[in-house]
């Protein structure tokens, strides 16, 4: 097995893993402040599991043939122009979050998670404006192609909706039961 397609696997895995894990922090958020949970569940925990299963589908169904290499390459350009922006917002309200924390908290742990979403955000974005034109000529040049289908990008968008609903929903709900949940001894 390639070296470079184990770590694609790895790194999907840990794109599935944060999600959902942000999904559950966000339960537990609404808690207490319904707004700022709901906005965290969404940009912490729906688009970016959305974001994930779009292109796992994609390059799982390209692979196997079931639909064009235009089609893969325009899910994979579509996402990242998309997608991509979305990670930049959600870099910048968690930057935000982890220093009013550090602030608040006065833990030099805090402020190193401060700093790496800082460092992370900007690199974000640096990626997201140098690969800006290369993606969305790739998305051009996929939607000009003759074997490119609008049906199978709205059938794999819809289906990776659904799915990443259904499993970051779940999550939030557990985190939001999990907050409610008071012991008594």
């Amino acid at each position: 097995m390639c070296i470079g397609l184990l770590l694609d696997i790895i790194f999907f895995i840990i794109d599935i893993i944060i999600p959902i894990w942000n999904s559950y922090n966000s339960g537990k958020i609404s808690a207490y402040r319904r707004g700022l949970g709901k906005l965290l569940y969404t940009l912490g925990g729906f688009l970016p599991m959305s974001y994930v299963l779009s292109l796992i589908i994609a390059i799982v169904l390209g692979i196997l043939g079931y639909i064009s290499v235009s089609t893969t390459v325009f899910i994979l350009s579509f996402s990242g122009l998309v997608f991509g922006l979305e990670i930049i917002i959600w870099g910048v309200i968690a930057t935000y979050l982890s220093a009013v924390s550090t602030v608040r908290g006065r833990d030099w742990k805090a402020g190193l998670i401060t700093a790496y979403n800082a460092f992370a955000t900007i690199f974000d974005a640096w990626a997201y404006i140098s690969s800006f034109f290369s993606n969305l000529r790739d998305a051009r040049k996929a939607i000009d192609s003759s074997d490119f289908s609008v049906i199978d990008v709205l059938i794999i968008f819809v289906a990776a909706l659904g799915v990443g609903f259904i499993i970051t929903y779940a999550a939030y709900k557990e985190g939001l039961k999990s907050a409610r949940t008071r012991y008594w001894y």
